[in-house]
């Protein structure tokens, strides 16, 4: 009977994780990428791996997932590969959370079909896909660290080069298991215990020397702006940014996210206080609290960012639901209501997360992922390829949402950026790539820079750093223009213009 039991869950499992597959290929079908997937693109096809390191500090991400996406960007294979990468990471995570994690399949379905697993992390194409892996694999291999130290080590090392929020969960649980080793060795007088745990510790040291490394010079980004506040101040604005974290994930007023809390904490402590373990409570609050310093002092984090949490959530409920050391005496009813908390707090997020996913003011809708249009930059590229010479000059407006037309061109198409004269094929968010030129100007440039040139293409972004420039003028006419509103406000129009 039990083998019939484990049977019919492996099907209803495997129907879950097939369901979450396809509805995310749907929505991948219907992606547009847009600039920030197609500068990652183009600084793992354009650049060397030293020449990435000394990029790297204007990006704000670490390596890894350039990396990992540079083997197909300099192979040729077209732009999409990384929607399909991203969404291939996403389906081996799911596929760990549905099979091993400890929770009921309720609650596995409303966490898949939410935004903690779907669209923000399978679809577009990010790094924040490689946290969620990672967490997930060390939730599920966390119990084997003492018999594979180096293995969990490993796992804790890329998790510090998946992102910089990761930063937290990464330093948390390190911090975690050299207690429990600590712990061990002292109190359990396993002497052994320390030296084992040290066999896979070093590696996420390791990982964060070369984090430091990484971004060494990063106050030399004109994007790094670093906030001075005094005592007072900082705790207020983590205590306001704190709750803007939890209103734009779940779109609920105070009172519930203040409730939302308390049923994290309750679960937690609970839990903690059967297992006698506290630490994965310390993991999953202090990356919230994290990120909410890092938007007060650094930068203003965002949703997939802010989708982390969970992820660190999940990992927290998932070791302390399968760690030995549940206190003795207690009745089943009161086991079952402290096992329940967690589950109950993830049905509630994920369902919260889903509406909020699904209103109106949220620009990386469902409804938009189903039917309007993310970037325009699909079809700009499109007309081009099939239109525009593969010598010709062309000149854009900026250099970010030139990118997600670029991306798709390959390397047959170059764009010059028109208020500095040079060929820019990513954004490195320096100030030059801020300058702005008169038209005057930019077609004094032209004449010197290219006398032979009889035309030339302008790609006007929504940013255009081009003044004076009146697009009726007898000399130009309009190849292609965006008609349609695009989430990301990538709309583009090509002028053709014949040089006087």
């Amino acid at each position: 009977m039990k083998e019939k039991i484990q049977k019919k869950d492996i099907i209803i499992l495997t129907i879950l994780w097939l369901s979450y597959l396809t509805f995310n290929g749907i929505l991948l079908a219907g992606h547009e990428l847009w600039r920030d997937e197609a500068n990652v693109w183009l600084i793992a096809r354009e650049l060397s791996v030293p020449e990435l390191f000394a990029q790297i500090r204007f990006q704000g991400h670490p390596c890894l997932w350039y990396l990992l996406v540079m083997p197909f960007a300099k192979a040729g294979l077209p732009f999409q590969t990384i929607s399909v990468l991203s969404y291939v990471i996403m389906g081996i995570t799911a596929g760990i959370f549905v099979y091993r994690a400890p929770f009921y399949p309720v609650t596995k379905l409303c966490c898949l079909f939410s935004p903690v697993f779907s669209y923000y992390y399978s679809v577009v194409a990010r790094n924040y896909c490689l946290i969620a892996l990672f967490l997930v694999v060390l939730a599920a291999f966390y119990k084997d660290r003492k018999r594979k130290p180096v293995v969990c080590g490993l796992l804790l090392g890329l998790l510090v080069q998946a992102d910089t929020i990761a930063l937290a969960p990464a330093g948390l649980i390190s911090l975690m298991w050299l207690w429990e080793a600590a712990s061990e060795s002292v109190h359990k007088k396993q002497k052994n215990a320390f030296m084992q745990a040290a066999k896979g510790l070093w590696i996420p040291f390791a990982s964060l020397m070369l984090w430091i490394y990484e971004f060494h010079g990063v106050s030399d980004s004109p994007e790094y702006q670093m906030q001075d506040l005094g005592f007072t101040s900082l705790l207020t604005e983590i205590k306001n940014f704190s709750l803007h974290i939890l209103s734009r994930m779940t779109g609920v007023g105070k009172t519930a996210d203040l409730l939302l809390i308390l049923l994290f904490l309750a679960a937690g402590i609970w839990i903690g206080v059967k297992k006698k373990n506290f630490f994965p409570v310390i993991v999953a609050a202090g990356t919230f609290l994290f990120e909410a310093l890092f938007s007060v002092l650094v930068y203003q984090l965002h949703i997939w960012h802010y989708i982390a949490i969970v992820f660190a959530v999940i990992w927290c409920f998932w070791i302390l639901l399968e760690t030995d050391g549940e206190s003795a005496g207690q009745s089943g009813s009161t086991k079952e209501a402290a096992r329940i908390l967690p589950e109950i707090f993830l049905i509630i997020i994920s369902i919260l997360m889903f509406v909020q996913w699904n209103s109106a003011e949220e620009s990386s809708s469902l409804q938009n992922a189903l039917s309007g249009v993310y970037s325009d930059g699909v079809n700009a590229a499109s007309y081009i390829r099939e239109n525009v010479p593969e010598d010709s000059l062309i000149i854009s407006t900026d250099v970010s949402e030139a990118s997600a037309v670029l991306a798709y061109l390959g390397k047959k198409y170059q764009f010059y950026y028109a208020g500095n004269g040079k060929i820019e094929a990513f954004a490195d968010y320096t100030e030059e790539q801020k300058s702005g030129i008169e038209y005057a100007d930019l077609l004094e440039w032209i004449s010197d820079t290219f006398p032979d040139k009889k035309s030339f293409y302008i790609l006007k972004c929504e940013q255009n750093c081009i003044s004076s420039f009146e697009p009726g003028e007898e000399n130009s006419r309009i190849c292609y223009e965006t008609m349609t509103d695009t989430a990301k406000g990538e709309a583009y129009t090509l002028y053709e213009i014949e040089i006087p």
